[in-house]
């Protein structure tokens, strides 16, 4: 018999079949690889299956193609995805293509014990454990029954081998953790990743060109980037994950050899490209900044976008790109502005495109791509090919199907490719968008397209049996908006590490916005008009001062203002104002739903074009403008790639200034109590500058204030009585106040309702009985070349228990500063919704007030109103509304004491932890000024207790009272109740709560 020796082990060369294939394969021998082997190859002698588990690029199958192209011995590999069957491994039944009678077709799996060879199940994980038990016999006794054919036993012929692969369940979308009845029959192998020296050595070997230094500064950026992701130092809060590995250091090797291995700004701007650009957060992207520079020496000024077309060719800086049609890219080039965000953006995108590389572009939901869309994806003159994917699809929606002939006759059909395939026959642009909408049992079998291969499998009844690839000409765009919440599916880590990430620009700078206008508008009033007028508009739906009531605030997007801008271009009268408020009434302040709201929009918006009117002639300045899109253009029209045209003040960091909504009434007279030192405190010791005075009624400005005497009209909105309330109680019962409130409340029920709706997962599979006939499936039938499981089973199943192990606890300043008619109602009625609704899905909630009751300004008393194990029972409801009715005369405390040892606020059994903490945060003694409450140093120590708490996974919604905005610059997520939306304030809190469960909670199993 003949021997190989692999990593040290004498492995003996069996005979095979000629009939498949053997890889090739060209790893490298380094130390850990060399351990790795012996670890398979061992187990692998003594006949028992092996299970490689490994992070996503560290070559687990090219371990077994090493081994399996040494020895000679062909690989049948399967990729499972979530809706594996039995029979896709095992084989089934066929019809005869004369239709006089069947014939059983092997699998895979089948193939490799019959035939002596070696079964590579990859990605095991994703398919359901039900389903690996199936065929458990192959990997216990190396057997298999072939009970949906014959019947008979298929032996495992000396030679079989089955390996098991797969990434961690941790990390990975979709991947569960294999249950212990499978895996004890395995011999479990944990690949590790690669070492410095291992990494440098492989690259070292594949790029000899490239220097030393450079290699090792980019593993140094490389691994530090990676550390920091595991430790949470950047991407925390992010619900993608980040990833580099030996994939990304080849990705940014194989740039350098093309764009310049000795150039010192390339290297700079590549490192930046792969390990900065693909953060979305601000501090994350400046610590990835400054490792970059810190490994290089020092920043290194990057060379301004220039850019032409010449030749069929794209000169781009330093990159040359083809294009099949130079008129058409011209032409596209002459029709988009292209600011500094979209330059930059687009100088990614040519990188990528040149190192042929795929490429998936991400987006935050109202800044769709669209628009721009054509600007990217059809640059090079190539024809574009759309895949547009969602939950439930088929796989032959994309890919293709038997088709009955033009005639209709059934007994007629013929193969009809799906766009995927469609347009990698013709070598086009595909662009699959909806990645983050389908499920992995669509998006993982275009693994191999995405790979290395760049290639796809066709099914059977196509008559293909060899791949077809991608050409030369074709690019595979991946479109996918940021993910909101870990309810939503998403591309596994490994997926999307086979692509290389660009951000698609915030569009949200008034210069860049102006600019773009000002390129198809004239320029001056008009468009920075529209642009301050939609950043306006975007500032008050995310601050909820317009849409509080809604579960979900508004959204204007970058397709608002253009589409707004093409309204004044088509409808170009002499009355241009007039125009344009039209069409800001159609594209911003229609869909406000509430008039007040509505009218006050409304009222900004003919405020920001008062100035229009004034310019007389720009009604021709637009026509002049319309012609330059009518008739043939160059690029001459705009030098779209001189720098000089795009140079701007850096950004300064500078926060935009708060919208505090409208000034409070001046002159309102307060008569403060006595505090625990017995004197009555100056009228802006806690109530901030704009209060003054003593004598009666509370309406305090920066917090603060008693619920005091109050007019005969207000108490109408209340009770619709008088009530004379001589201490820091609400003197009433629970019935009385919800006789008033209870439909507002019950609205706000209904409507977080379906925020915490189960579930839903669909399953599609067939049977060869039932009573839906799937028509593609029959038609393949009839056709000889489908088997019989024509009839369609697909289960639709609630996920009842996803919430199970999230707990709430709300813990709220009961002090006498914040004791006032609007965030009292607030408060009580956010409450009892939230705690009504959180009870009626399971979720354990527990209530706690703080505060220094005797006012002895050395102490801090907890109440605990209800604990997470108290069941939330109409008796409990009347209790702790009653204890939130009294006793509201303690001082204030700093709130940063009540965040130490969080967790005796939650159960032994909770998984998600969310603290929603109502305050008005400004700690034991207001400030005048709002820098001094920032700066000051409770709210300091409170900033830190956050963090320190976040990095234990507990969650935090910091619900700010009164009108300084202090929540907002401590907490990730917070709200302000302020007199304009504390009637809303129950469904804002009841939303927040919903969302941040659906965003940090994922179900354990």
């Amino acid at each position: 018999m003949e021997f190989v020796t692999i990593a040290g082990v004498k492995v003996p060369v069996l005979p095979h079949s000629e009939k498949f294939p053997v890889f090739p394969s060209s790893l490298v021998e380094t130390d850990s690889v060399k351990q790795t082997l012996q670890k398979i190859l061992y187990p692998m002698l003594e006949g028992m299956p092996v299970l490689l588990v490994g992070d996503a690029g560290v070559g687990k199958n090219a371990l077994i193609y090493y081994i399996n192209s040494l020895r000679k011995q062909p690989t049948l590999r399967f990729s499972f995805n979530e809706d594996t069957l039995p029979e896709d491994l095992i084989g089934s039944y066929r019809i005869l293509l004369d239709g006089k009678g069947f014939t059983w077709s092997n699998g895979p799996l089948t193939n490799a014990l019959s035939e002596g060879l070696s079964f590579v199940a990859d990605e095991m994980n994703l398919c359901a454990p039900n389903i690996i038990k199936r065929f458990s016999s192959v990997y216990e006794s190396n057997y298999l029954d072939l009970l949906e054919g014959s019947g008979e036993r298929v032996k495992g012929k000396t030679g079989f081998w089955f390996i098991g692969t797969q990434n961690p369940s941790e990390g990975f979308e979709g991947r569960k953790p294999l249950p212990f009845d499978i895996t004890k029959h395995f011999a479990v192998v944990y690949v590790d990743p690669y070492s410095p020296d291992e990494m440098f050595f492989i690259l070292k070997k594949l790029y000899p060109m490239l220097s030393e230094e450079v290699l090792q500064q980019i593993i140094r950026i490389s691994l530090e980037s990676e550390k920091r992701i595991k430790s949470g130092e950047i991407g925390k809060g992010d619900l993608e994950k980040y990833h580099f590995n030996l994939r990304t250091l080849q990705k940014y090797c194989n740039r350098l050899v093309l764009f310049g291995a000795k150039d010192k700004t390339v290297s700079v701007r590549e490192a930046l490209y792969l390990f900065e650009e693909p953060f979305r957060k601000k501090e994350d992207k400046e610590k990835q900044r400054e490792l970059i520079e810190a490994e290089f020496g020092g920043a290194v000024k990057l060379v301004p976008t220039k850019g032409y077309v010449q030749g069929s060719t794209i000169f781009w800086n330093d990159k040359e790109i083809k294009t099949w049609d130079e008129k058409k890219t011209i032409s596209l080039l002459s029709k988009y502005p292209t600011p500094e965000p979209i330059l930059h953006f687009l100088d990614q995108v040519f990188t990528a495109i040149q190192a042929k590389e795929n490429i998936l572009i991400e987006y935050r939901e109202d800044q769709d791509p669209q628009e721009f869309l054509p600007l990217f994806t059809e640059l090079t003159g190539i024809e574009i090919e759309s895949v547009m994917l969602s939950k439930g699809m088929h796989t032959s929606d994309v890919v293709g199907a038997l088709k009955p002939t033009e005639e209709g006759n059934i007994e007629s059909v013929t193969w009809v490719d799906g766009p995927l395939t469609r347009a990698i026959r013709k070598g086009n642009i595909i662009l699959i968008s909806g990645l983050e909408s389908a499920g992995a049992e669509l998006v993982e079998k275009m693994n191999m397209l995405t790979d290395d291969a760049r290639s796809l499998t066709l099914p059977p009844e196509s008559g293909e049996y060899l791949p077809i690839k991608l050409t030369d000409t074709s690019v595979v765009f991946g479109m996918k908006s940021f993910r909101a919440s870990k309810s939503v599916t998403t591309i596994s880590r490994a997926f999307r590490n086979r692509f290389t990430p660009i951000l698609f620009p915030e569009l949200e700078d008034v210069n860049v916005l102006q600019e773009i206008l000002e390129f198809f508008l004239p320029e001056g009033v008009l468009p920075r008009s529209l642009a301050r007028f939609h950043l306006k508009a975007k500032e008050l739906s995310e601050k909820r001062t317009i849409g509080s009531a809604n579960l979900m605030p508004y959204r204007f997007g970058i397709a608002n203002l253009l589409k707004w801008k093409n309204h004044i271009y088509r409808y170009n009268q002499t009355d241009v104002k007039d125009i344009a408020i039209r069409g800001g009434k159609i594209y911003y302040t229609n869909q406000i739903a509430d008039p007040k709201e509505r009218k006050e929009l409304e009222r900004l918006l003919e405020g920001f074009l008062s100035g229009v009117e004034v310019v007389s002639t720009l009604f021709e300045e637009i026509e002049e403008k319309k012609k330059t899109f009518t008739t043939e253009s160059g690029l001459n029209r705009k030098n779209w790639w001189d720098p000089e045209l795009h140079k701007r003040d850096p950004l300064t960091g500078v926060a935009k200034k708060l919208n505090s909504g409208e000034e409070t009434k001046r002159g309102i007279e307060i008569n403060t109590p006595e505090t625990g030192g017995g004197t009555k405190e100056g009228p802006d010791a806690w109530y901030g500058q704009d209060t003054q005075g003593n004598q009666g009624q509370g309406e305090p400005q920066g917090g603060g204030g008693a619920w005091g005497y109050r007019t005969e009209e207000l108490y109408k909105q209340f009770l619709k009585k008088r009530r004379l309330l001589w201490d820091y109680s609400i003197m009433v019962g629970l019935t009385e106040f919800k006789s008033v409130f209870g439909k507002e409340m019950e609205e706000v029920e209904l409507n977080l309702e379906q925020l915490f709706d189960p579930e839903i997962d669909i399953h599609r599979m067939y049977k060869n009985e039932g009573s839906r006939v799937d028509a593609r499936k029959y038609i393949s039938y009839k056709s000889g070349r489908g088997d019989t499981k024509i009839f369609d089973k697909t289960t639709i199943e609630k996920n009842d228990e996803k919430l199970k192990g999230v707990e709430v606890t709300f813990l709220v300043s009961k002090c006498r500063r914040i004791f006032n008619f609007e965030y009292s109602i607030a408060m009580l009625s956010a409450l009892l919704v939230s705690l009504h609704i959180l009870n009626e899905h399971d979720i354990k909630t527990s209530v706690h007030t703080f505060c220094d009751i005797k006012n002895s300004k050395d102490t801090v008393d907890i109440f605990h109103l209800k604990s997470a194990e108290e069941d939330y029972t109409p008796e409990k409801e009347e209790e702790v509304f009653g204890a939130l009715c009294k006793n509201w005369h303690g001082d204030s405390i700093p709130e940063y004491q009540v965040l130490s040892n969080c967790e005796r606020y939650f159960s032994p059994d909770a998984q998600t932890k969310i603290i929603v903490i109502l305050s008005d945060f400004r700690g034991q003694r207001a400030k005048t000024y709002i820098e001094d409450e920032l700066a000051s140093f409770d709210t300091r120590k409170m900033k830190e207790a956050v963090m320190k708490n976040e990095e234990k996974n507990y969650v935090f919604l910091g619900v700010g009272l009164g009108s300084r905005y202090i929540a907002e610059h401590v907490f990730h997520d917070s709200l302000q109740i302020t007199a304009d939306n504390f009637y809303s304030m129950p469904n804002l809190i009841g939303a927040e709560i919903a969302r941040l469960v659906q965003i940090h909670h994922s179900l354990r199993q």
